[in-house]
């Protein structure tokens, strides 16, 4: 069963993406959601290496460092339409959103379903990181300074 929600839970996300995405800021948004999974897993590691908490992930069961569907879509994918949806909304008020909706939904999802195991943590513990990480992807996806590689 976790296996088909993992599953589920890294293409679903991806599809619907794509689906709405703005054509013309592609490349823009992938660079932003490309960073925040960058970031994402990075912390993801370090949090199941200081023990403070880990995934239960099929086939093996073992503990994993970080999960898949959560670093590569589920956060990167979030990130993405919100920065791309209400571009004029202030985007410490799209941090706050994003970060409460990870905390206190997306997280506890997980942990419901025995993905996310909390060993020494709490998930308010993880609103400034989820507010830094939507900032952090926002001004990345403001970045202009691009030339032609020609």
């Amino acid at each position: 069963m976790k296996i088909w929600i993992s599953v589920i839970f890294l293409v679903l996300p991806w599809i619907i993406w794509l689906i709405l995405r703005k054509k013309e800021s592609t490349g823009r948004l992938l660079l932003a959601g490309l960073f925040i999974a960058s970031i994402k897993i990075f912390f993801d590691s370090m949090g199941v290496l200081f023990r403070l908490w880990h995934y239960n992930l099929p086939p093996s069961h073992h503990h994993h460092t970080f999960y898949i569907p959560w670093g590569f879509s589920i956060i990167p994918v979030t990130t993405m339409l919100l920065i791309q949806f209400k571009p004029k909304l202030s985007p410490y008020l799209k941090a706050v959103f994003f970060s409460l909706f990870v905390v206190f939904v997306v997280e506890p999802l997980f942990h419901w379903f025995d993905i996310f195991e909390p060993l020494r943590w709490e998930y308010y513990l993880g609103l400034p990181f989820f507010f830094t990480y939507y900032l952090l992807a926002y001004k990345v996806s403001k970045i202009d300074t691009f030339a032609d590689l020609s």
